[in-house]
């Protein structure tokens, strides 16, 4: 008798321990929110944009559209997490470049001189390049097909010291851009996209930068150019030969990007593979952002994909497009104090507050009998031992 009491005892205790630990250590909170991971779409024409999950391989996603200048949130997915944005960091770089190169006078056929400090250390770092050479009297027009359809760290650092006079007082400019631009998730440290632990955005970030780029039509142009020829130098006498990096992913991985007008590439170890493009549908420009691929053409699949939705969903004549932030969406509430939150119905929770309550009445029926159980056990033990 004795010896079966005490494995009752030894199974009694390990439970009361996992049910305590259970009830008053539930685990860490998630600290992204309710309804982060959901992809959430905006109206065309009063029907919700109908894209799945399930065919996304992208790990952030964000589309706009963009209608007199303004943009407007169509599809939504983890849409400001911060990334680290790669060879998209070159979209600012392109901007930026541009703008100080217009109010210094310059025009895009005027000539500067690539110098060895502008490719330290690229080779060594496997960074992507143009091909410019230390020497080399490149115009401005070669260094922006350079730095957008080869993604060149080399046209990015010469653009850099070219028009801010170094890199580091051009880092200052982007990141003093970003902040007039109210990019808040975005920051940068170098005008390259090469890895670094403060050069970060998000997809929405880098959408909206896009969309306002797109608004220069050179640097339209130039992210919807394939292939490329620059002008004849001392050191490339036949120019250098330059091909879109949508072209190689679209060899590399066998699919037809044809769908996709135009756009920036990006990709690092800590990356994946990114793409921020866009498309003109009947007189609206459509800009995608994605982040965080895993595999060469990932990106592309993603972007063909919503284009490819797009295209089957709008209407051939006039259509209502209703962005995600122009009205009320089934998301969540905001977070509301613990007092407020304890004056709800149940029913007014959702579901998950009513599985929860009911778990935590199942857990104290099964606690109340184990402890009658164990007070059972040590009663009958008392009993047993003054007979």
């Amino acid at each position: 008798m004795k010896s079966r009491l005490k494995v009752s005892q030894l199974l009694v205790w390990p439970v009361l321990l996992f049910l305590l630990l259970f009830l008053f250590f539930p685990g860490p909170a998630r600290a992204d929110g309710p309804g982060r991971d959901q992809l959430v779409t905006g109206l065309i024409d009063g029907r919700p944009f109908s894209f799945s999950l399930d065919s996304l391989r992208s790990r952030t996603a964000c589309l706009l559209v963009f209608r007199d200048g303004e943009g407007f949130d169509l599809l939504h997915y983890r849409h400001d997490e911060r990334v680290y944005t790669a060879s998209l960091t070159k979209i600012m770089t392109a901007c930026l470049a541009y703008d100080l190169m217009e109010e210094q006078g310059c025009g895009l056929d005027d000539r500067v001189q690539v110098l060895a400090v502008d490719l330290e250390g690229l080779q060594e770092l496997n960074a992507s390049l143009a091909g410019f050479g230390a020497g080399e009297s490149v115009t401005y027009r070669d260094l922006f097909h350079g730095l957008l359809i080869s993604s060149g760290c080399d046209a990015a650092n010469t653009l850099a010291r070219v028009t801010a006079g170094s890199v580091r007082e051009f880092v200052a400019l982007m990141n003093e851009k970003a902040r007039t631009l109210k990019l808040a998730g975005t920051r940068y440290a170098n005008a390259t996209g090469l890895f670094h632990p403060d050069n970060y955005g998000t997809a929405r970030d880098v959408a909206v930068l896009l969309g306002l780029v797109l608004e220069n039509p050179f640097l339209r142009e130039v992210m919807t150019v394939r292939h490329y020829r620059s002008k004849a130098t001392s050191q490339h006498p036949q120019g250098i030969d330059m091909r879109h990096y949508l072209t190689y992913y679209s060899q590399v991985a066998g699919i037809d990007s044809s769908s996709i007008e135009g756009g920036k590439t990006g990709q690092l170890k800590e990356s994946g593979y990114c793409l921020a493009s866009f498309k003109e549908i009947q007189g609206l420009t459509f800009v995608l952002c994605t982040t965080g691929a895993d595999e060469p053409g990932g990106h592309l699949t993603d972007h063909v994909s919503v284009y490819q939705a797009l295209a089957e969903q709008l209407p051939a004549d006039e259509m209502a497009i209703t962005g995600i932030g122009d009205r009320p969406m089934p998301t969540p509430p905001p977070a509301e104090s613990e007092a407020e939150e304890s004056e709800k119905p149940a029913a007014a929770k959702g579901p998950q507050a009513v599985i929860n309550i009911v778990s935590a009445l199942l857990l104290g029926t099964i606690a109340l009998l184990l402890l009658f159980l164990f007070f059972s056990l040590v009663i009958r033990r008392k009993i047993e031992k003054e007979l």
